[in-house]
């Protein structure tokens, strides 16, 4: 089993290494998703990283959190099988949305053209909505991170059972990969929602939100599908793939 200590550090390792390289394809699901959509796609700027501060601050202490959960609720619950995988994932994403919901409305709304950088997206919400707008979305991301873990590690976790016993980082994410694809397919209408409601100015419900996405019609609620597959299929590879080396090679 993974210590707390190793699972902290291949938590760390992973949220940096994934949130930063795979920044550009995130920018651009966002801006797909957002009210904007295509309008706002331009992919000139992608190379000025905007956002990709308020990513790389979030990333580490969010993955870790989500690790020492997922590894300490496996310890726990040994021989839980596919109930104890959905259990530890999910409260895993619970702990780990406390630090990565803030952090996720601040580089939205830059990936978005709402704010210049990441520091003028902080100052900008805060003054607008105190820190109750750092956590606008909180639900419904956890909403969206529940369900998306519930099927990604569960399916994750088998494969690798089954197809890499010896516990070898590139076959664990290529077991990552496949497992990320299939959940974030799955899991995109509630995406979409959640990404809206980030962007919102205007102070917009949950139940506002699916409306207006309802009158743009059903399609709206899978913008930016190919490109979160594509995010989550080279995601689950990196992260999981490094979360698997860095644990099997930390003394």
């Amino acid at each position: 089993m993974v210590s707390d200590r190793n699972a902290i550090i291949g938590g760390c390792a992973a949220g940096f290494v994934v949130d930063i390289a795979l920044f550009p394809i995130d920018t651009i699901k966002t801006r797909m998703q957002s009210m904007q959509g295509l309008r706002l796609l331009g992919l000139s700027d992608l190379h000025k990283l905007k956002g990709v501060g308020a990513a790389a601050v979030g990333s580490m202490p969010g993955s870790a959190l989500f690790f020492l959960t997922y590894e300490h609720v496996k310890r726990r619950n040994q021989g839980g099988g596919i109930k104890q995988h959905m259990l530890a994932s999910s409260l895993g994403e619970i702990m780990a949305c406390l630090v990565r919901v803030p952090t996720e409305v601040v580089k939205q709304r830059v990936q978005a053209k709402l704010a210049r950088s990441s520091w003028e997206g902080l100052k900008h919400t805060l003054a607008n909505t105190g820190l109750r707008g750092l956590y606008v979305g909180y639900g419904t991301t956890v909403m969206r991170e529940i369900p998306f873990a519930a099927i990604q590690y569960p399916i994750w976790e088998k494969l690798r059972s089954a197809y890499n016993p010896e516990g070898s980082g590139f076959k664990s994410g290529v077991c990552g990969s496949v497992a990320g694809a299939i959940a974030g397919g799955l899991t995109t209408p509630i995406d979409v929602v959640k990404t809206r409601l980030m962007l919102s100015t205007n102070n917009e419900g949950l139940v506002q939100v699916v409306r207006e996405l309802y009158k743009e019609g059903l399609s709206s609620f899978y913008k930016g599908f190919s490109a979160r597959i594509g995010w989550l299929s080279i995601g689950g590879f990196v992260y999981l793939g490094t979360y698997q080396t860095v644990i099997e090679h930390i003394v």
